[in-house]
């Protein structure tokens, strides 16, 4: 497990980039220098929040010293962060969590995030393209003002396949028809190794589960369950995970995740 660090830090920029989205941007060299793709954050909001704990946000990208967070505002913390203004103080503890195994080279790697889901594939998307390997990227939302990470994902040379539920850009549908479509033809979509890597809603991650056990492909999910400590103590983020023989044992997403192998997990 990598060092941890306790940063207070003040933030650099935390700008709307659509409804009720944003990007945070702080200077945080060690958690910089450490961080992994898949892996996260635990932030204090410092000033004035009367917030007594931590909320847990995905390591969006890595610029020299500086790490930026893509958020959803859900609740009272994430509403209370969106307000916070340059050089405004947080506290920053990480990276925690385990990351995704790329120890296999995928050919191609398929991301599908749906909603704020791709914010946790970003810096893995983004480490893949530098290492040369092939991306298809697919990102599904509500609606095209919720749209997320599309021109990050072009800058990076994605092939990207975008669904809205209403269909009002892209095509209409769910990020789900997207995968289906690009596994039924895989001689056309030169799918020769491919892996799958996926975030986003419980019952997106059930259907792309179900997806990659029929067509026999390897699928990584990061689970992003409410977090207590993030440090593995309290037990309040534990899913049900598959034993190797049978059976099965509650494992904790800040700990032993918040990356599972997406056959392992009982839905």
């Amino acid at each position: 497990m990598l060092q941890k660090f306790d940063t207070t830090t003040k933030i650099i920029s935390n700008e709307q980039i659509a409804t009720n989205h944003f990007l945070l941007r702080c200077k945080c060299p060690k958690i910089a220098a450490q961080s992994k793709p898949g892996q996260f954050i635990h932030v204090l909001i410092d000033e004035g929040s009367n917030l007594l704990l931590r909320r847990p946000f995905t390591i969006y990208s890595i610029k020299d010293d500086e790490i930026s967070m893509l958020y959803q505002i859900i609740g009272k913390g994430t509403e209370i962060l969106s307000a916070c203004q340059q050089d405004q103080q947080i506290n920053v503890l990480g990276p925690l969590g385990n990351c995704f195994d790329l120890s296999v080279e995928p050919d191609p790697a398929i991301v599908v995030g749906g909603g704020a889901g791709i914010a946790s594939l970003m810096l893995l998307a983004t480490a893949l393209r530098l290492n040369g390997i092939r991306l298809i990227a697919m990102v599904g939302a509500m609606s095209s003002d919720r749209l997320l990470s599309i021109k990050d994902l072009e800058e990076i040379g994605a092939e990207i396949h975008i669904t809205t539920d209403d269909g009002s850009f892209g095509n209409q549908g769910f990020v789900t028809d997207s995968l289906l479509a690009v596994l039924e033809k895989p001689t056309k979509n030169g799918l020769r190794n491919p892996i799958i890597f996926t975030c986003g809603p419980n019952g997106m991650l059930q259907v792309v589960t179900k997806i990659v056990v029929d067509y026999e492909i390897p699928c990584q999910v990061t689970m992003e369950n409410r977090m207590g400590c993030a440090l593995g103590v309290c037990l309040g983020c534990v899913c049900k995970v598959r034993l190797p023989n049978a059976g099965f044992e509650f494992q904790r997403v800040c700990y032993e995740g918040p990356v599972f192998n997406a056959e392992d997990i009982v839905w």
